[in-house]
């Protein structure tokens, strides 16, 4: 298989690298991550210019047809970036969701979302056990129910619903300003944001397709996506704990010069070479036909990541002492952004039950 970058992936890469680095340093982000919305519109507006919310949606949505690989790479960026905002759902969940509907409400708003005029959230099958359920209503449909949990909910302009349709799972669009809906925002530890959405006889309009397909081919992607975000975080915390270890001076030497310290980053830099290699199985294999294979391998993919998020968040929260539990460093929130990420799509007790259940990865 080979795994090197064509050009224009290359270019790709460098650029996002380059605007991150510009817009999306750590001083600006904490100033951005104290309220709502939680993130720089103007960094939203400028990966619009770039053409990022374009890449994953489909040509015949009016995208670019990006891969499974380009959006390895962009999260990947983002994870060493410590970007906020609802990437994840808007660049990810939309892209999956919408680009098989081929009316003409949803090709506007995929237009929309391209041109970063909407932000989208992806309120999905709710972890507490709470359910919505939708009804017909007129020529449409209305959503009753609770929704916890939700990336951005508060925030977003456009929420896309699973809900429970005549006993079966069903999609919805539902916009930020529809009657009935009631968003309660709050900050998550993470940085992030998180909501607790409530509808009330709340109009929606259901989005074509398969929903039972279209949601397992979305959390498979979404579970690779989060897993190219979480090696991204991995590599700059290991970047900047080899730095500390160079320049902290202890007993008149640097940390570095220690033996037993030489080991523990050596540990951190195997971690996280496994995470990658394994990140990039997972985004082979989002277009895996047999969904069974592929749940085999997502969940083989976030076991090893979950294993090496915490080993190097805790190595790394270690080798720089009590300096990395201060807000001031970057370590420690991208110690808390990576053990977010081992709770999303599935922990680790998860994914290895879900990977003994289907007979191990057989592969």
């Amino acid at each position: 298989m080979n795994f090197d970058l064509t050009d224009e992936q290359r270019m790709l890469d460098d650029a996002f690298a380059r605007l991150l680095a510009d817009k999306c340093d750590f001083e600006t982000r904490q100033k951005f991550t104290r309220a709502a919305p939680g993130f720089d519109p103007a960094l939203w507006e400028a990966m619009a210019e770039m053409g990022l919310f374009a890449l994953p949606f489909s040509e015949e949505a009016g995208g670019l047809g990006g891969t499974a690989a380009d959006t390895m790479l962009v999260m990947e960026r983002a994870g060493r970036a410590l970007l906020t905002g609802p990437v994840l759902d808007t660049f990810v969940a939309a892209p999956a969701l919408l680009s098989q509907d081929g009316s003409d409400a949803v090709l506007s708003l995929i237009e929309e979302i391209i041109d970063g005029a909407v932000t989208v959230a992806y309120a999905a099958k709710d972890a507490t056990g709470q359910k919505v359920t939708a009804e017909a209503a007129g020529e449409g449909f209305v959503l009753s129910g609770k929704k916890s949990l939700v990336r951005y909910g508060a925030e977003a302009d456009l929420l896309i619903v699973s809900a429970e349709l005549n006993g079966a799972p069903a999609l919805f669009l539902v916009k930020s300003d529809a009657a009935g809906l009631t968003r309660t925002g709050y900050p998550t530890q993470d940085g992030q944001r998180g909501a607790e959405v409530v509808f009330a006889a709340t109009p929606a309009v259901q989005i074509a397709g398969d929903a039972a397909a279209l949601i397992a081919e979305t959390e498979a992607r979404l579970l690779a996506a989060a897993c190219a975000e979480a090696v991204g975080a991995m590599q700059a915390l290991l970047d900047q704990t080899v730095d500390y270890l160079k320049t902290r001076v202890q007993f008149n030497v640097t940390l570095g010069s220690f033996q037993a310290v030489q080991h523990q980053a050596a540990e951190m830099m195997i971690a996280t070479e496994l995470a990658r290699s394994m990140s990039y199985f997972a985004s082979m294999s989002v277009s895996e036909a047999d969904a069974e294979a592929r749940a085999r391998r997502l969940s083989a993919a976030k076991v090893q990541i979950n294993r090496s998020a915490r080993e190097v968040g805790q190595k790394a929260v270690q080798l720089h002492g009590g300096i990395a539990m201060t807000m001031e460093l970057a370590a420690g929130h991208y110690f808390k952004r990576l053990t977010m990420v081992e709770m999303l799509f599935g922990d680790f007790d998860f994914h290895m039950d879900r990977l003994s259940a289907l007979g191990g990865l057989g592969e």
